[in-house]
């Protein structure tokens, strides 16, 4: 499935709906481009986001059907799904 920057932006609104508090989350790789409209789409959504903030988007994430494959790392080390 192809996301353009129209489909990330809703999922994101999708998973801020379940998030408990703010946190910060990082778009990368494909994910960064597209949403920048630098490339058209990406096949799949990469993040990276502080450790503190791990654990709440991962349980958002698990509250928000959307898909596709999802990747994120916490501090920068991939543990995701």
């Amino acid at each position: 499935m192809q996301l353009d920057s129209s489909a990330l932006i809703e999922f994101l609104e999708e998973v801020d709906k379940e998030l408990n508090r703010t946190i910060t989350l990082i778009a990368v790789g494909g994910t960064a481009m597209t949403l920048l409209r630098v490339k058209a789409s990406t096949v799949d959504v990469d993040f990276t986001l502080p450790g503190e903030d791990y654990d709440e988007f991962q349980k958002a994430l698990k509250n928000t059907p959307h898909g596709f494959k999802v990747d994120y790392w916490k501090d920068g080390i991939e543990v995701g799904l």
